[in-house]
């Protein structure tokens, strides 16, 4: 049995625009791109930084006999960086698919027998929520039929789930989708507290423990540009009478003091400037060079 290691995130309410993605980008702060053995050599990789990381540490696949299993949280973040890399995809529609995902905790779900050229005897999606459970903290969730028929979601979910096959290779096909509402009272889990998220599927246990990583620090500040220090003006003395034929040698204004050197570092990819303390870009994770 083979199963990947990987990483929760929350769902909590996502701003508009770009910010989610930086909070995974400041949340990676001071560490590489994380590398992910790969369960299948042939999956394909998406191209942007942060939807390459959190597609390896959220899924989890099992193979167990040339059984395949899979599930896969899809938290807000993930889909907002899959929907911002669809081509084509209008940033208001981009937003409105967010908004019809925002009230649910998401998973993609498969099982299949693999075959030469992929899955075989795939599960449909009653098949797969029949045998799926869900428990955060102790708490067990239930997928309710009526979220299952969410028009708005399962739009959302079509759009994302081609980048789901694609990032699967071989094994991309049969992907069907669960959705939950957080039980009343209680929030959806936080990635960056404490708490633990459990989900069986045909009695194939997987989990994710959190806190996953701290949370995200505040946006680097800009250091203002170093002023330049004036020098004094200092009045000459009075010079001396020469006696014919000597030559007077000016007086020199004292030197100015030295400016402090300002170090910094540079992303290759992008040229944006961060102080000498930043190992890697907190946007995208590209690793700074020094200037």
């Amino acid at each position: 049995m083979d199963q990947r290691s990987g990483i929760r995130t929350g769902n909590k309410r996502v701003l508009r625009g770009a910010a989610s993605v930086l909070v995974v980008g400041l949340a990676l702060l001071g560490l590489p791109p994380m590398a992910v053995r790969a369960a299948d050599a042939g999956a394909a990789e998406v191209t942007s930084v942060d939807t390459t990381a959190l597609a390896h540490q959220t899924r989890r696949l099992i193979n167990d006999a040339g059984q395949f299993y899979m599930v896969w949280w899809l938290p807000q973040v993930l889909s907002q960086a899959i929907l911002r890399d669809t081509p084509n995809l209008q940033q208001a529609d981009s937003e409105r698919m967010l908004g019809a995902l925002e009230p649910y905790l998401v998973f993609a779900l498969s099982r299949g027998q693999e075959g030469e050229h992929g899955l075989v005897d795939v599960h449909d999606r009653a098949d797969l929520l029949s045998h799926s459970r869900l428990t955060v903290d102790g708490q067990m969730w239930t997928a309710a039929p009526a979220d299952q028929n969410d028009a708005g979601a399962q739009a959302a979910l079509e759009t994302i789930k081609p980048a789901l096959a694609t990032m699967l290779g071989r094994n991309g096909s049969g992907i069907e989708f669960a959705l939950y509402r957080p039980v009343p009272g209680r929030r959806s889990p936080d990635p960056t507290m404490p708490g633990s998220l459990h989900y069986s599927l045909y009695r194939k246990q997987v989990q994710w423990q959190l806190p996953l990583w701290a949370p995200a620090p505040p946006l680097p500040v800009r250091a203002p540009p170093a002023i330049m220090p004036v020098a004094p003006v200092v009045a000459a003395p009075p010079t001396p009478a020469a006696s014919p034929g000597a030559n007077a040698v000016p007086a020199r204004a004292p030197a100015a003091a030295p400016v402090p050197v300002q170090r910094r570092k540079i992303d290759p990819t992008t040229g944006e400037e961060f102080p000498e303390r930043y190992d890697y870009n907190p946007y995208t994770g590209q690793k700074l060079v020094s200037q």
